[in-house]
């Protein structure tokens, strides 16, 4: 199903030896969050120090409060680190591991902004960071 959609669903049912009924009612799918943007300052810095912050700005959606989960990613075969969830869309003071070397040492950012009701949208930070030594 796709966000912001109408969908009539419809329920049948019967009793052995009684009569069919049926019931239909209309949804309109919830919509993630949607029309912002996600940034890192600054690009490049040094592993285990605090100097990075992550912002997202900018989403729009009418169940609130949003909130923010932010993840990097360190390159192929890894998964993704939560750096955490909350109602901020700013996290200040960030520290990450080293990049890999083979990644020439970018980390990808992403934020996944949940609206009140649950529905989210993942999205991918505008420039990777370089975390090296």
């Amino acid at each position: 199903m796709v966000g912001g959609k109408k969908y009539v669903v419809t329920l049948i049912g019967w009793i052995v030896g009684g009569k069919e009924g049926n019931a239909s009612r209309e949804i309109t799918i919830n919509e993630p969050p949607k029309n912002g943007e996600c940034t890192a300052e600054p690009l490049e810095g040094k592993p285990l120090e605090p100097d990075f912050t992550l912002r997202c700005k900018n989403f729009k959606d009418v169940e609130t409060p949003l909130q923010y989960e932010f993840f990097y990613w360190r390159g192929e075969g890894l998964k993704n680190e939560t750096i955490g969830k909350g109602l901020e869309d700013i996290r200040s003071r960030v520290t990450f591991p080293s990049g890999l070397e083979k990644n020439d040492n970018d980390l990808t950012l992403y934020a996944k902004i949940f609206d009140g009701l649950g529905a989210s949208e993942m999205v991918k930070f505008k420039s990777p960071i370089k975390v090296i030594d």
